[in-house]
């Protein structure tokens, strides 16, 4: 059986530019809270400014590529309970109020879903590097767990006479097609072997590894550009931790085509819980090059 990986969301990511555009063609189901059949949490909602009638109207679209998740009381308050117990640092981040209600819709989902990332949607990599503090290491790499951090090219539906809903809906059907759900799996099986493979001792390992993934990613864009729609190029990141084997020799970043791989080169003040079986991972996406990719 395919293994399928979900996305949990915050209350609020369905404000952000073309939400889900791009988080429906990478993933296969959306986990996404909403607000309890109540009145008077609906009024709370549209207080927050969290605006449900577009969550809805964009839920619309979505259809079974949702899996809605009413944002209760009883959720609220374990929300709480981690969000109070963060660190000092983590409390002072901006949207670490937001990450903690992501994670927390991981608990609870059905459990023959193993794959489940509590996605931080950032939108631009300098916004990722002042979350976390992320910045270059100028420490020699040691064995053990490092950061490790992929970035690939990706179409997505992009036509400026389309509004966001029609994106969306272009999106929606374009990854529900089996033959795009098939390559989608492949690149996550790829991404899953990637991160726990204890054989990465060297950098023609990590050549490989990269070939691999360009040769994955150029099928997928090859079956998009078939599609009778406008494309954009997006540069998708994920960025995770990776237990290297005994390596040997200095790290360097290594490119090709439109993919790309950098392990062991960054520190961070804060990375990211396991949830489930599956390491957390990061996805941010920008439309520059950067790391001189």
């Amino acid at each position: 059986m395919t293994r399928q990986v979900w996305a949990t969301f915050s209350v609020k990511d369905h404000l952000l530019p073309s939400a889900f555009v791009t988080e429906v063609m990478l993933y296969d189901r959306l986990v996404i809270p909403i607000p309890p059949d109540d009145k008077e949490q609906l009024h709370r909602w549209e207080k927050e400014g969290w605006n449900p009638l577009q969550q809805k109207k964009l839920l619309d679209i979505l259809g079974d590529r949702a899996y809605t998740v009413p944002w209760t009381e009883e959720r609220r308050e374990k929300w709480r309970t981690r969000y109070e117990a963060g660190t000092d640092f983590e409390r002072e981040s901006g949207d670490w109020a937001f990450e903690a209600s992501r994670t927390e819709l991981t608990y609870g989902l059905p459990r023959h879903i193993t794959g489940i990332q509590a996605v931080q949607n950032y939108n631009s990599l300098k916004t990722l590097e002042e979350d976390l503090n992320l910045r270059q290491s100028d420490y020699p790499l040691s064995n053990g767990t490092v950061t490790a951090i992929l970035g690939h090219e990706f179409l997505i539906p992009n036509d400026p006479r389309m509004s966001h809903e029609d994106l969306l809906i272009t999106a929606v059907k374009l990854s529900s097609e089996p033959i795009y759900k098939h390559k989608r799996a492949s690149f996550w099986r790829w991404q899953r072997e990637f991160y726990n493979d204890k054989g990465i001792t060297d950098l023609s390992a990590i050549k490989y590894a990269v070939n691999e993934m360009q040769t994955l990613l150029e099928e997928e864009k090859a079956y998009v550009q078939k599609m009778k729609f406008k494309t954009g190029l997006k540069y998708v990141f994920l960025i995770g931790s990776l237990t290297l084997g005994l390596f040997g020799g200095p790290l360097t970043a290594v490119g090709l085509g439109s993919a790309f791989i950098s392990i062991g080169q960054f520190l961070t003040e804060r990375l990211f819980s396991e949830t489930r079986e599956s390491k957390s991972v990061s996805l941010f996406h920008d439309t520059r090059k950067h790391f001189g990719w």
